[in-house]
């Protein structure tokens, strides 16, 4: 009996080993970095809506290839040190909702030209499932998203794999209930991969090896 449970246990280990490798995941940080303040932000008492906002810094972590800290260039303005950065714009209507990152990772070869210089893609795009925040100007959302093929070749990932923004939040300076922009302080958007299906299909497979296995030896 003991042999029995033994032979079981260590199949559904390995089950739970190759889970786990197989929904191993990248996650891309994106970041306000040295960008500083800049951007607007308004709230119309339903959504937050923002534009032209500095990002500055990507952080991967996780990746096959490209893992790193790198600086996001593009067109937004922003108080810190060298710009322009990359800029994030957004809306949580429903009847317009959507969230895109557009810029350059150099270090990354993401987004230039022909002469090396930045020539702005789109290096996030999706909508919005979730969100709290208002006139106080904190956001914290969730939602899914697409990469730039670029950015997902350079780390080795497949570029037909969505992603899901699990840590969307900023902060802002000056917001006013009456619908006057604020500017924005801090942004974070961290992003991870949705799991492959094929993880699914590993781990029914390993569990149906196991009760079999289970069977031979009853």
């Amino acid at each position: 009996m003991f042999a029995k449970l033994k032979m079981l246990g260590a199949a559904l280990g390995a089950v739970v080993l190759m889970a786990a490798t197989a929904q191993a995941a990248p996650v891309i940080d994106f970041q306000t970095g040295l960008a500083g303040e800049g951007g607007t932000i308004s709230w119309d008492g339903t959504n937050l809506i923002g534009s032209n906002i500095p990002i500055g810094a990507v952080n991967i972590t996780g990746a096959p290839t490209g893992n790193g800290v790198f600086t996001v260039s593009g067109t937004a303005a922003g108080t810190g040190r060298g710009g322009p950065f990359g800029s994030l714009a957004f809306n949580t209507n429903p009847d317009n909702n959507f969230i895109t990152l557009t810029g350059c990772i150099p270090g990354l070869s993401v987004g230039l030209n022909a002469n090396g210089n930045c020539d702005p893609i789109d290096l996030l795009t999706g909508s919005f499932t979730g969100f709290t925040g208002g006139s106080n100007g904190l956001l914290v959302a969730s939602g899914a998203d697409f990469k730039a093929e670029e950015l997902m070749d350079a780390i080795n990932w497949s570029t037909t794999l969505p992603w899901e923004f699990f840590g969307f939040s900023m902060t802002t300076r000056g917001l006013d209930p009456d619908g006057t922009p604020g500017v924005v302080i801090s942004t974070d958007i961290r992003n991870t991969a949705v799991p492959e299906p094929a993880t699914m299909m590993l781990l029914g497979t390993g569990l149906l090896a196991a009760f079999r296995a289970r069977r031979r030896q009853a």
